[in-house]
């Protein structure tokens, strides 16, 4: 079972990783409502105050396996074929959020190492520190996608642990997307608290 539960997170992560447009799990008059505050699984609370963020999906499939997810968008969209010959709506922004609860701090350490590998690997890295929001403690990647297939052409990328949970929060976006990504991730992340 915890092995399913590692591929079923990696195979997030690796999708997190690329272009992920999934339809819309919001509807989109209820997203302003929603945006503002939100719960993802749990005990992770999300208050967003970037009015550039719109939350386009929270869903809760994988909860039986402790993994939850969440995605919020910005600025434009258009049609956009995607790996699977499906047609989505690409943002010139998105940040995705994935949470996993474990039975144990030490396998939420695993985990979200293992999503920091992934990240690593799949990415051109061009800076990693360590950031504190709202008293949580972060590893933050900034980096320049390698697979020249996907659309976003750059990204940031927050992993980190709070007892038993794992968490990451990307926001990847479209070359001409000219907004401060370190600072809206960093912004986005100041608005989480965990219980």
């Amino acid at each position: 079972m915890k092995k399913a539960i590692c591929i079923c997170a990696l195979g997030i992560t690796l999708a997190l990783t690329g272009c992920t447009s999934s339809t819309n799990a919001v509807n989109k008059a209820d997203a302003a409502v929603n945006s503002a505050d939100i719960s993802v699984g749990s005990h992770l609370n999300v208050h967003n105050t970037d009015e550039r963020l719109t939350l386009f999906s929270n869903m809760d499939t994988l909860s039986s396996d402790g993994l939850y997810y969440a995605s919020w968008t910005a600025g434009e969209s258009e049609p956009y074929e995607n790996t699977d010959g499906d047609t989505v709506d690409l943002f010139d922004a998105q940040l995705y959020l994935l949470l996993g609860e474990y039975q144990n701090a030490e396998s939420a350490l695993e985990n979200m190492n293992g999503w920091l590998t992934a990240g690593q690997k799949n990415y051109e890295i061009t800076d990693e520190q360590e950031v504190t929001c709202n008293g949580q403690t972060y590893t933050v990647i900034s980096y320049q996608f390698k697979n020249t297939e996907s659309p976003y052409a750059q990204g940031v990328s927050a992993f980190g642990v709070h007892d038993n949970l794992a968490v990451c929060a990307e926001l990847t976006c479209r070359e001409q997307y000219a907004e401060d990504l370190y600072q809206m991730l960093t912004t986005f992340l100041d608005g989480c608290s965990y219980q």
